[in-house]
Order: structure tokens, then C-alpha cells, then sequence
């Protein structure tokens, strides 16, 4: 018989299974949670640092240098887990700003003035510095250094109770170093900017002349303060130094009496021409006269606008015009007296006269040269009274004392005139000049004699009114005529009508008294009637004084 094998496959090894038991499932998840925690005690460590940090970061760049230090100094500290420190900031090395934490500002403030502390080695030395303080202490000092050209800007000041900080806590600090450096450079540059653009609006400001800057764009026009000064205030706006006033600038064209050659210039200097001579002006109907001229503003060879230049020229004009006035007028005035001298004196010489003509014509000669030696003292008085150059003595001065003192003088002038002075009750002193003050009354009351040919009674009168001292010359005279009032202060002036012209003068005293009341801060007016006499009327500030 046969016998048959059955078929049986082999047995495949399985492969190894762990037996399942309680121990070793408890001892593996007590391990995953312990790396998750330590995972989620870093993460979170990280999650603080990085709040720390975008705040540290924020307050650089959104406050300002003094409030970011205080915001910087506290955070500093709770990323390195200190409690005491301080960021000192120095401008030109000098101690400007400092924000404490734990540590006295008087403290900080006697380190900074001694050249051995921590503070002076780290600015000296542009290094960390450390040093040891009593109670196992130390205080360490890192500087503050500016991106651009290395110089210390500010010091970061701490205490602490180990030696040595950790790499991390290295880190942090050079990092808010590095931060804080770069922000202080960044506000210096922007307060330098600040600073020269306020510079240049004061230097510009402090001109003179009227500037109005346009740029080539045409978009923007600056003013200067002389500019908004000369033309109406609705040029003004609220922005500093130059101001921005492109859309009331039509304003400076509606007040020149030439606003199409103004246009047209400012057109061609917008169309790059710049005209080398300069043009002349006027404004508000020839009350105002201007010089004009322009200049190119480039800068690195482009071109960034024009400046315009206003120059007030009135004064000026109007100077040349009295000057050559005053010329043509003491010209005349010089020729009247040297031509009778000269012509009286030919005569004597050529001719034997007898002897009343002879006496008649020196006289008239004498009469004349006197004419011209008061004429002569008053062009010189006159010339004092402009330069400012020639100053004069002010003291305190009692003004009805001096006018009783001077009424003698005037009555023996004049057997014709009744002199009469009057003052009402009050203190008459004033800062004056003793000189002045004679010349000014001696010329209006013999100026009265002068002008009352048949007598009369001056009436000189003396009241206190408020802080002022009133005091009034009245005569009975010829009086003047009412289309003369305006002008019997201009020099050389002198009524024209037949009784003024038989009287002489040099048309230069009631100048001079004007000058006079002038320089004494007062004032002077007159009211007249013809045949009936005249009334000048003074006034001056009056300075109480304390028995």
C-alpha cells in the first residue's frame, strides 16, 4: 500500500508582538506629557519674548525718544528678570535725558561726573563695562553706540546680583542696544532736519526784503514774513516760517498798480527766463514803490524753482525826492540874500553915495547877512535833527519852572507884546532835554512876536491831561491861511500872501520845533484863522514823580 503524505504548508514565522500590560502604556504616556509641557513652557516663553519684543519695537517707532525709553527700560527688564536700571541719552556728550527703574536719578547723575564709574569707562571706552558693588551686587554699563559714525549716544545702565549674564540675556541687551541706537540716530537726523528747516524759516523770515518762492511746477508758492507784512494778512496761513499761500497769492497781483508786467515776469521766469534787470513797481495807488528781481533756484544742476525779491524802494524815492528838493530849495533860498549882498556891496564899491543911501544900503547888507547866518544855523539845525548819530542829554526836567524862567527873555523882546504864562495846579516834570526845550519855545513865541506886527497880547498855557502835559501858544497876530495849515511843518514852507511876505524867515523854525516834539515821544498841531491869530498846541508824556 501506498501511503499518502498529505500536503501541509510550512509554518511561516510571525513576527514578535510586545505583550500588552498595563506598566509600560502608563510609563510612555507620563513621557509625552512631560515633553509637551516643557514644548508648551518654551512656546510660551517665546510667545512673551516676541510680545516683549513688538512692543519694545512699536514703542521705537510710534513715541517719542523720552517716552520709548521708559517703555524700553521696563520691558528690557522683564526680558532679563532684573529690577533695577536705567538708559541714560547724551547729546554733543552731554547728560541730556535719563529714565530710572530701582536706582536713584542722583546716583546716576554723580556717575556720570565721576570719570571712573561704570558709566564714564563704557563712554570712554565704547565697551561694556562691569564692576563689582557691595552685597555680592554688580552694576554693568553698555553703550549706546550711532549707526553712522560709532559715537556714544546713550548708556543702558543695570544692577544685578550674579557676575554674569547668560547668552540669551547677552543677546537681548546688544539687541535693544543695536535698536536703540539706530532710533536715536533716526530722531537726531529727523531733529537736524527740523532744526535747519526752522534755521532756514528764521533766516528768511529775518530778511528784509520781500521773497516769494515758486517752484517750477507752479504747484507750491512760499512767502516770507516781510512778503506777508507788505501785502494783506488773508496771505497768511497757519504753517510756519514759509507759509503756503498758492491760492491767495492773486492777492499780490490785485494790489500792484502793474499787474499784467508783474504776470507777465513771473511767466517768464516759470518759462525758465530769467531776466537780468530788475523792474520797478508800485502798489495800493503809489503809496508803496518796489524793486523787483529773480533768481533760479538748482539744486545738482536741476532745477527746483525761482525766488522772487521785493525791495520797499519808497523810502528811498522818496528821500532822493526831498533831498533834490531840499537841494533846489536852500539853493534858492542861499541865491535871494547873496544876490542883494552882492549887489549892494557892487554898488558901494563902484559908486560914491551919500550919506544916507550909503548907510540905507549897509544896512540892507547886514540885513541880509543876518537873513543868511539864521538861514545857515537853521539847514545845520536841521541836519542835527535827522542824523541820529547826534544825541542828546535828557534828564528830568520841570517844564513849567523852565517856561517862568524863560518869560523874562521874551518880554524884552518885544516892547509891543504882552506876555502872559499860566499853568493850572498839577506836576509838569518830564524826561527832556533842557537845550531842546528852550530852543522849542523860544522859537514858537518869538515866532508869535514875529507874526503879531502890531502887538498883542501871547497867551502861553500849561494843563495836566490824563498821562499827558498840554501846553498851548496862542498870539493875536495875521494868522494863517486854512489851504496852508497842512504844510507850515514842511521845511522850507512859508505862507504866500502879502502880509508873510514882508516878514522874513527861512521857512525852517516850525520844522525844527516838529523834529523837537518829535524826539520827545509828544506832539504838535495849530489852528489858525487869518487876521484873527493862531494857536500851536502842544502835548507830551508826562512822568509823575514822588515828593
Amino acid at each position: 500500500m501506498k501511503k499518502i503524505v498529505r500536503y501541509r504548508p510550512e509554518k511561516k514565522t510571525r513576527p514578535y508582538r510586545l505583550k500588552t500590560s498595563p506598566f509600560p502604556v502608563k510609563e510612555l504616556q507620563t513621557t509625552d506629557r512631560q515633553r509637551i509641557g516643557q514644548l508648551t513652557q518654551d512656546l510660551a516663553e517665546v510667545e512673551h519674548k516676541l510680545k516683549h519684543r513688538n512692543e519694545i519695537m512699536e514703542a521705537l517707532a510710534t513715541q517719542n525718544v523720552e517716552s520709548a525709553c521708559e517703555t524700553l527700560l521696563v520691558k528690557l527688564l522683564q526680558l532679563i528678570d532684573l529690577e533695577a536700571g536705567a538708559i541714560l541719552l547724551y547729546r554733543r556728550e552731554q547728560l541730556s535725558h535719563l529714565v530710572t527703574q530701582g536706582v536713584e536719578d542722583i546716583e546716576l547723575i554723580e556717575k556720570d561726573l565721576d570719570q571712573y564709574s561704570v558709566l564714564r569707562r563704557a563712554f570712554v571706552m565704547r565697551k561694556s563695562v562691569q564692576l563689582p558693588l557691595a552685597d555680592q551686587m554688580y552694576e554693568s554699563a553698555i553703550p549706546v553706540q550711532s549707526p553712522s559714525n560709532g559715537g556714544v549716544v546713550g548708556v543702558i545702565y543695570l544692577k544685578h546680583p550674579f557676575e554674569q549674564f547668560n547668552l540669551e540675556q547677552v543677546g537681548d541687551i546688544l539687541d535693544l542696544s543695536r535698536k536703540l541706537g539706530m532710533t536715536l540716530e533716526r530722531h537726531l537726523l529727523f531733529y537736524q532736519m527740523e532744526h535747519e528747516k526752522i534755521k532756514t524759516y528764521q533766516l528768511l523770515d529775518s530778511i528784509r526784503e520781500a521773497v516769494l518762492y515758486i517752484e517750477s511746477s507752479g504747484e507750491q508758492i512760499y512767502a516770507n514774513q516781510a512778503l506777508l507784512n507788505m501785502f494783506p494778512p488773508k496771505l497768511v496761513s497757519q504753517s510756519q516760517g514759509f507759509r503756503h499761500a498758492y491760492e491767495r497769492a492773486t492777492s499780490l497781483f490785485e494790489h500792484v498798480d502793474q499787474p499784467d508786467a508783474l504776470h507777465d515776469y513771473i511767466g517768464q521766469l516759470m518759462n525758465g527766463e530769467i531776466p537780468g534787470e530788475t523792474i520797478e513797481l508800485s502798489a495800493f495807488r503809489g503809496n508803496l514803490l518796489l524793486s523787483a528781481y529773480a533768481e533760479r533756484i538748482a539744486i545738482a544742476n536741476v532745477e527746483w524753482g525761482m525766488m522772487l525779491v521785493l525791495r520797499d524802494v519808497t523810502k528811498e524815492k522818496e528821500l532822493d525826492l526831498k533831498q533834490s528838493e531840499f537841494v533846489s530849495i536852500v539853493s534858492h533860498e542861499l541865491r535871494t540874500p547873496l544876490s542883494s549882498i552882492m549887489g549892494f556891496t557892487e554898488l558901494l564899491m563902484r559908486r560914491s553915495l551919500d550919506g544916507p543911501r550909503q548907510k540905507k544900503y549897509l544896512e540892507t547888507i547886514h540885513s541880509e547877512t543876518v537873513r543868511l547866518a539864521e538861514l545857515i544855523d537853521d539847514i545845520l539845525e536841521i541836519q542835527k535833527g535827522e542824523d541820529v548819530s547826534q544825541g542828546i542829554v535828557k534828564k528830568q526836567l520841570d517844564l513849567k519852572k523852565l517856561v517862568y524862567e524863560m518869560r523874562p527873555m521874551f518880554e524884552l523882546a518885544s516892547s509891543k507884546h504882552r506876555i502872559r504864562v499860566s499853568f493850572d495846579a498839577g506836576d509838569y516834570h518830564l524826561t527832556a532835554s533842557e537845550e531842546k526845550m528852550k530852543q522849542l519855545f523860544t522859537n514858537l513865541i518869538m515866532n508869535a512876536i514875529k507874526y503879531s506886527p502890531d502887538g498883542g497880547t501871547i497867551q502861553v498855557q500849561g494843563r495836566i491831561k490824563g498821562s499827558q502835559v498840554v501846553l498851548t501858544i496862542e498870539d493875536e497876530g495875521i494868522g494863517i491861511p486854512e489851504k496852508a495849515l497842512p504844510y507850515v511843518f514842511d521845511k522850507f514852507y512859508r505862507a504866500d500872501n502879502s502880509d508873510t511876505r514882508k516878514i522874513g524867515g527861512t521857512g525852517l523854525g516850525l520844522a525844527i520845533c516838529r523834529m523837537i516834539v518829535m524826539d520827545h515821544g509828544g506832539s504838535i498841531a495849530v489852528q489858525s484863522q487869518e487876521g484873527r491869530g493862531s494857536t500851536f498846541t502842544l502835548q507830551f508824556p508826562i512822568e509823575l514823580t514822588e515828593d
